[in-house]
């Protein structure tokens, strides 16, 4: 089969294109071109912005797909602008939404594909279920079918998926972090339930959609069977760094206040319950299995980045320790192994200046 990623380069999406090659499809992406050295060879490329349309026009000039794959999409607007170039292209346009739509009332769960929605407490998970409805609409008469699938806390190799959390490319720091000592936090007794995802898990339910008869017009969720409570997964996590560090309950409320960067996010999603039925998927793709557990995940983890190099958030660090000192727990400067000697000036910035002055003094570094 001919595949075509908008991205590829993503925790979600260079997993689904590894697998897919791993398939013996054809596989094409396109993107900014700023991370296509981790993709091996075989992938071939589009170079351009996602908001040009005259760029991803370049796509289709000589090229039909059997699957279209669009990572990107993120508000109602860019599904409009890119689902009508690529509707008569292919045979199967496949948009990534979340499973942040699904609304989260204790009733509701476990979550199945026919739950409610939206969830109205984030924009994001607003705005992503508006994007399904746009793609549901425009669809009709299309030469092609669409497939919706909701990913919810996906992780890979090098990203642990606790509930707040640096960049993907710094993950490294929490696990630093955890093995100084350092005093780490939850919120609302830690007893907020989230399912977790190992990736290539993810990607093998991606791959099994593809021209699957029984995803023509329909929605998934790809959420993985182990949900844990954030004091199981941060319980685990110490136990993986052997760790002493002190865990600090503080309300969610509390957190949104001191960190307002995190607020929307804690409080329409990580602050709720998240539990998922997979019964459909499971169905839809026959021997698909969620069999990872964070157990296994995170030493996964802790070995990957013993063989990077050591890249730290600094701001994170100080922004989390700013927080810490707010709530009556002291903390400290940690110069970790292999960070920078800019460390300490970032990190000092963050913790002592309000964060619209820090942006602008770090500028100068």
């Amino acid at each position: 089969m001919k595949i075509l990623l908008l991205g590829g380069t993503g925790t979600l999406s260079t997993a689904v294109c590894l697998y897919a090659l791993s398939k013996d499809n054809n596989v094409f992406v396109f993107n900014r071109g700023n991370n296509n050295g981790k993709l091996p060879k075989g992938v071939h490329f589009f170079i351009g912005s996602f908001y040009n349309e005259k760029d991803l026009q370049k796509c289709i000039t000589e090229n039909f797909y059997d699957v279209v794959i669009d990572f990107l999409s993120r508000v109602p607007s860019d599904i409009a602008r890119v689902y009508p170039i690529f509707r008569d292209h292919c045979k199967q346009f496949l948009f990534i939404s979340s499973a942040c739509v699904y609304r989260r009332e204790p009733e509701d769960f476990p979550i199945s594909e026919n739950s409610p929605k939206p969830n109205n407490s984030w924009d994001y998970n607003v705005e992503k279920y508006e994007c399904e409805n746009t793609l549901k609409s425009l669809s009709k008469d299309s030469s092609s079918f669409y497939t919706i699938v909701r990913p919810y806390i996906t992780y890979s190799d090098e990203r642990i998926p606790l509930g707040i959390a640096p960049s993907i490319r710094y993950h490294k720091t929490i696990i630093e972090r955890f093995k100084s000592g350092k005093p780490w936090f939850t919120w609302d007794n830690g007893r907020a339930l989230t399912t977790v995802t190992y990736v290539d898990e993810f990607a093998k339910g991606v791959v099994g959609l593809f021209l699957n008869e029984r995803a023509i017009n329909e929605d998934f969720h790809i959420t993985g069977d182990f949900s844990y409570t954030q004091n199981e997964l941060i319980r685990i996590t110490k136990f993986a760094t052997d760790s002493n560090s002190i865990v600090v309950n503080i309300p969610s409320k509390t957190i949104g206040n001191i960190l307002p960067e995190y607020n929307s996010m804690l409080m329409g999603d990580r602050a709720l319950d998240a539990t998922f039925c997979n019964k459909k998927i499971k169905e839809a793709v026959n021997g698909l299995s969620f069999n990872v557990t964070y157990e296994e995940g995170i030493q996964k983890i802790i070995k990957y980045w013993n063989k990077q190099k050591p890249l730290y958030d600094y701001k994170f660090e100080a922004r989390i320790d700013r927080m810490l000192a707010k709530v009556g727990v002291k903390t400290k400067f940690v110069m970790y192994p292999g960070a920078e000697r800019k460390s300490r000036l970032i990190y000092f910035i963050f913790r002592y200046f309000p964060i619209i002055i820090a942006n602008k003094l770090v500028r100068w570094i």
